[in-house]
């Protein structure tokens, strides 16, 4: 299970890079605003799901040769909680700056 859904994650990623599949990033109100801001969104959601996708499918390999995960579940999570912190302040800044 972890692989087929870290080649989908892979595959939704491609198609989001291609300029296809927008419709499917959360929150989309992308087809008001210009492409460029499209692009951009789109960019960031297929990061993301490339990240997500290679993240699954090297636990899978790793439980496949009998490794054991745990040691990757902290610096993960320290990752994760980084980038959110980030992005969220990225908003913020955008938000009060242009009110939108």
């Amino acid at each position: 299970m972890l692989v087929v859904i870290g080649l989908l994650l892979i595959v939704v990623g491609i198609q989001l890079r291609r300029g296809k599949w927008y419709g499917i990033v959360a929150g989309n109100t992308f087809k008001d605003k210009p492409i460029e801001v499209q692009k951009k969104g789109a960019i960031g959601a297929s990061s993301i799901a490339f990240l997500v996708g290679g993240f699954l499918i090297i636990v899978y390999i790793l439980m496949f040769f009998g490794i054991q995960t745990r040691f990757l579940i902290i610096p993960v999570v320290v990752i994760v909680i980084v980038y959110s912190m980030f992005a969220i302040y990225k908003y913020l800044k955008h938000f009060i700056k242009y009110g939108k």
